[in-house]
């Protein structure tokens, strides 16, 4: 039956004898084991053909889903991972194997007349598969993928005249996206595949036709050589140990080592550094040879010139001897090309970051690097976030404070979104030994896939501040992917914009019309322990002060008062509806009005003696009861302007009058300590004094060795308490510093070296403004805005410079001073 049907092929379309004439074509006896990487390559181009074919059927080009799909093709498709590693390697041989083609052509002669064109279509062919790799490289969409081709990209923009246009024809435009992916998709499966399918058909068809070349044999001697060889089976026998040992070492290689996958590309993280892979890193290595107004020397001019020369060998090199020492001009010029290129690798291969060598310990602290998540905000050397520093970045650093910002982040940066980590001592100690390992020539580890993977909007410019805009026009979208704690690790200490202080008062309106948004961060459980009294049925309403008063004493809302507590939820006009005219017992009594000031003191509704009041007062309780109905508002109505006896004097706050030292003193600071401070307390509390006083009153005990440093800051801050003829001032102060000799008026603006820091000590700032009418020591943009001094002091016309001077600057600065800029010498005009 099968013998039938290739006599019927035979008879149809003579494939059958073809087939079988090509395998038994003679060959020269000089063919051996060199004449076998056509064949390999042949080989790598099929393995190529079939991996590639068999990843397009899962693949997406587009820059949302191709790295998804890469990551699919790796981890969740049978011997995906195996496929793509396989894919990988080989393209990286078939360079190696075209390049140990290309010289052995060339060092046999086998370029010369008639096999002219077999040269040149195995040069072309040497250009499709630097464009495969060129344009593959950008498939998988990762950080490599995307900064190398905008690298590649950059370089090609340099070529004069039709640079940019053959850039933004690769790009789409002027910026890569999803037009640059899709064009760059184009060419790796259709474009050059086709061309790859001529130039191997025209290729092998002229090696048939012509023969194989016989090693050192003369040009037009070579039917002298004896053709004692068939294809088949004395070269296919050694093609088949080649193709064993090829498939064994990328077997290997793809079991070994799996095809590398970056964190997805990031267009924000620009710190970013793409390594180029070996068959195009001699080229980089050239660019750096020229400056940059001649970068397109070393990226276009020479590359160009290289090809050309490549292209045109066989028609300008004539000498039409095969042997190496006989054509020494040719061999000598191909063979130095050939060790500059390979001299140029191996300098940018030195360049190239070196492996890690990672301790045991760090090794560990390695793989829980990636199972925290470390490198969503973390980048190393370019890979992984932008949102936090680059580890790879800023120099050895300190384990324990490494191990402190583990575990206190926010005592580092009061505005972090890293949460702190508890570990125990060996993971602590082991991720901290990572950490500090970490240096310029580290890489990202290798991350595992995440599912579900990130949605597009995550990768928008500016989406982590902005993403509380998609929160808010889709609550469920954070739920999709994220559970309710991911989001109170951040949220714990930042409430979003609209959690404002009034917003409490109507989240149940906004919880109503959206439930969603509050499951976005909170949990079931979150909302119920505070609905529990906030919900209030019939039984509720007839005990409902007494139970709101026993919810204010629990911890959580401890502080609040009872209408403060309602206010959550009900506005003033609620409560109105019901308690208008509803008096408390204690306001029931006629004399009511003249003795509420005891119940206020009392701090609850029963009436209170003097000593209460008093005791009240001191204990901070006063007006307590009183705002659980009432507002402020309310009692400054009528409390308005009723000060103790103390203070009704006209003078009070700015003092009797009264002068010590020649300063006034102020009146409510001899009261404060004629009667003690002790006396003010009992209406104002601490913090009311510090406000106006600047400083902690009264002074702690330790105060007094630490008042110089306070005096510094503002002098005038004593002066409203202190004089310097008080007992206590008068130890210290009433000697003349050393400084203030009787010609110190005179030498004073030398003597001040420290910008006027020691005067303001005793006299403040405003005592210097006394004498020189400006603010002494002058202001940082004093400089720039000096000469407007003029102008605010009047002074107009010609002589305004001088006048300025005389008035103002010889204060302090002699006449050589101001006529460096004011007054040039004639020689400078």
């Amino acid at each position: 039956m099968l013998r039938r049907f290739f006599e019927w092929l035979e008879r149809e379309t003579g494939l059958v004898s073809a087939w079988n004439r090509f395998w038994s074509q003679p060959l020269p006896a000089t063919v051996g084991w060199g004449h076998i990487f056509g064949a390999l390559l042949l080989l790598c181009l099929v393995i190529l053909f079939v991996t590639g074919g068999a990843m397009m059927f899962y693949y997406s080009p587009t820059p949302d889903q191709a790295y998804p799909s890469v990551q699919y093709i790796e981890h969740y498709l049978p011997f995906g991972k195996f496929i793509r590693a396989l894919h990988y390697w080989t393209a990286r041989i078939i360079v190696l194997l075209l390049i140990v083609h290309l010289v052995r052509v060339f060092l046999w002669g086998a370029y010369k007349k008639p096999r002219q064109m077999i040269w040149v279509s195995g040069v072309l062919l040497l250009l499709c598969v630097i464009g495969f790799g060129l344009t593959g490289y950008a498939l998988p969409w990762d950080q490599k993928a995307y900064w190398g081709t905008a690298v590649r990209l950059k370089i090609a923009e340099g070529i004069p005249i039709i640079g940019h246009a053959v850039a933004n024809f690769l790009r789409g435009g002027e910026q890569l996206g999803a037009v640059t992916l899709m064009r760059f998709y184009v060419l790796h499966v259709f474009v050059l595949p086709i061309l790859v399918f001529i130039l191997v058909a025209w290729h092998i068809r002229q090696v048939h036709v012509l023969g194989v070349t016989p090693a050192w044999v003369k040009v037009g001697h070579e039917d002298e050589i004896p053709k004692t060889q068939r294809l088949h089976p004395d070269q296919t026998a050694r093609i088949a140990v080649g193709a064993i040992l090829l498939l064994a070492l990328l077997f290997w290689l793809s079991a070994k080592f799996p095809a590398p996958l970056e964190p997805r590309a990031n267009p924000l993280d620009t710190a970013y550094k793409p390594h180029p892979d070996f068959y195009v890193l001699w080229l980089h290595e050239l660019l750096k040879l020229f400056p940059p107004h001649l970068e397109f020397v070393g990226s276009f001019v020479l590359p160009t010139l290289l090809v050309i020369l490549l292209l045109i060998v066989p028609f300008i090199e004539r000498n039409p001897e095969r042997h190496p020492l006989r054509r020494l001009p040719a061999v000598t010029t191909g063979l130095v090309i050939l060790f500059a290129i390979v001299a140029l690798n191996i300098k940018g291969m030195e360049a190239l970051p070196h492996p890690e060598k990672l301790s045991p310990l760090a090794k560990r602290g390695q793989e829980l690097f990636v199972e925290l998540r470390c490198y969503t905000c973390h980048g190393i050397n370019g890979g992984g976030g932008p949102v936090g520093p680059d580890l790879g970045l800023g120099g050895k650093r300190d384990p324990k404070k490494v191990e402190a910002i583990l575990r206190n982040p926010g005592a580092f940066n009061a505005h972090t979104v890293m949460p702190s980590y508890d570990l125990p001592p060996e993971e602590m100690k082991a991720l901290v030994a990572y950490i500090v390992s970490i240096g310029p020539n580290s890489k990202m580890p290798p991350i595992p896939p995440v599912e579900p993977e990130k949605p597009p909007s995550h990768f928008e410019e500016n989406w982590f501040a902005n993403h509380k805009f998609e929160v808010r026009k889709d609550p469920a979208s954070c739920g999709d992917c994220h559970k309710p704690f991911f989001c109170q690790a951040c949220h714990q200490n930042r409430r979003p914009s609209s959690h404002d202080e009034q917003w409490l008062k109507f989240h149940f309106g906004n919880a109503a019309e959206q439930p969603a948004m509050c499951n976005a961060c909170h949990t079931p459980d979150y909302c119920e322990e505070c609905h529990k009294l906030m919900r209030h049925d019939t039984k509720w309403l007839k005990g409902h002060g007494s139970q709101l008063v026993k919810f204010g004493e629990t911890k959580k809302w401890s502080g609040l008062t009872m209408h403060q507590l309602c206010y959550h939820c009900h506005t003033k006009q609620s409560c109105d509806e019901c308690h208008r005219g509803a008096l408390p017992e204690s306001h029931k009594a006629p004399d009511f009005l003249q003795r509420h000031g005891e119940l206020a003191g009392t701090g609850d509704r029963g009436l209170g003696t003097r000593q209460s009041v008093q005791n009240a007062v001191v204990r901070g309780t006063s007006q307590q009861a009183c705002v659980t109905c009432h507002t402020k508002q309310f009692c400054d109505n009528c409390h308005i302007g009723a000060k103790p006896k103390s203070h009704e004097q006209p003078n009070f706050v700015l003092g009797r009058g009264a002068r010590d030292g020649g300063r006034v003193k102020s009146g409510h600071a001899q009261e404060a300590l004629r009667k003690g401070l002790q006396s003010c307390q009992t209406c104002h509390k601490q913090e009311f004094c510090s406000n106006c006083h600047g400083t902690e009153i009264p002074h702690p005990q330790n105060f007094v060795k630490i008042h110089v440093r306070e005096a510094r800051k503002d002098m005038a801050l004593c002066q409203r308490c202190h004089t310097w003829d008080e007992p206590e001032c008068r130890q210290c102060h009433s000697k003349r510093p050393p400084s203030h000799t009787p010609d110190f008026r005179q030498t004073h603006p030398q003597r001040i070296t420290d910008g006027g820091t020691s005067c303001q000590v005793c006299h403040g700032r405003n005592a210097c403004m006394d004498c020189h009418k400006l603010p002494m020591p002058h202001p940082r943009n004093f400089v720039k805005t000096h000469g407007e001094l003029a102008k605010q002091r009047g002074i107009k016309g010609k002589e305004s410079v001088q006048q300025l001077q005389r008035q103002l600057c010889s204060s302090c600065h002699a006449n050589r001073y101001c006529r460096l800029c004011h007054l040039p010498t004639t020689s400078q005009r």
